[in-house]
């Protein structure tokens, strides 16, 4: 007579909270196990080969399935090792194969499929994008943003910082490669022709002469080929490229997206990329 063994339901819940499937497995449902793997697997799948990340709301469906899987999955688990009571033992009910699957799953799967996926969450740590992100602010950035086009003005982008490229900085991009930029009393200048900036916050009405600081008054200057100029929308509170010059387009890192939580929560799923904010008079749109 083959070895049976008494199911605890507690371990099949707890060993498909750490794995979906592996609470089937423990039941000897190899069947079921497969196919809640293959589920989150065909998640996996929509978010490398669909959009649905580039809005709040697609990613919030995104997560609403997976979390639907992960907890059928572990109902479905404690109710049949409640339902079961004991099985025959298979050669894969061993407690190796278990911690098998769990260490393949968390330790090389997971960190494989963070890699490959096109989006990355960030926390705003200063104040320099006030308002479109405050401190406080946790936003998603689309990794593979520039892989296939180029920044346009108005994007708020992820760089590797020119000084220091270990750290990441987050600014918007108002010159383009090969546009003339001027600064005069605050006001920016595309190739002579004002740039309207609705997004833009002032906090200190004076104005600093070119001399003493490029805050308020800076070139003209020409922005080089594969180079952006970028600035903090906090204009007066930003260190920006009007202090230590241009980002290569080599070092973007990805474009944000939107705002997923805030401790304002009037501020969840605002998105941080309308063209509309921003505009050149005639030619330059």
């Amino acid at each position: 007579m083959e070895d049976q063994k008494k199911r605890r339901p507690i371990v099949a819940l707890l060993l498909s909270f750490l794995t979906p499937g592996l609470g089937q497995i423990y039941n000897g449902q190899l069947k079921k196990a497969v196919s809640f793997y293959l589920a989150e697997c065909l998640l996996v799948i929509l978010l490398l080969f669909s959009d649905l990340f580039l809005s709040f709301f697609g990613m919030v469906m995104f997560l609403l399935i997976g979390f639907s899987i992960g907890l059928f999955s572990m109902l479905e688990a404690l109710w049949s090792a409640i339902r079961l009571k004991r099985i025959s033992l298979k050669k894969y009910n061993r407690w190796y194969y278990y911690l098998g699957i769990i260490f393949l799953n968390l330790f090389i799967l997971s960190p494989t499929a963070k890699s490959v996926i096109p989006i990355k969450a960030y926390r705003m740590p200063a104040g320099s994008m006030s308002p479109a992100l405050v401190i406080g602010d946790h936003f998603i950035v689309n990794k593979k943003a520039f892989e296939k086009q180029s920044p346009n003005r108005g994007d708020i982008v992820i760089f590797q910082y020119p000084v220091d490229p270990s750290k990441d900085f987050i600014k918007r991009v108002i010159g383009l490669p090969g546009e003339i930029l001027e600064i005069r009393d605050k006001k920016v200048f595309v190739n002579n022709q004002l740039l309207e900036e609705p997004y833009v916050k002032h906090t200190d009405p004076h104005i600093i002469s070119a001399q003493v600081r490029p805050r308020d008054n800076f070139g003209p200057i020409t922005v080089p080929n594969n180079s952006l100029f970028v600035m903090g929308d906090n204009r007066d509170e930003s260190f920006d490229s009007r202090f230590w010059g241009f980002v290569d387009a080599s070092s973007l890192k990805g474009k944000a997206l939107y705002i997923y939580w805030s401790e304002n929560k009037s501020r969840i799923g605002r998105p941080l990329n309308r063209m509309l904010y921003v505009s050149v008079v005639w030619g330059n749109l």
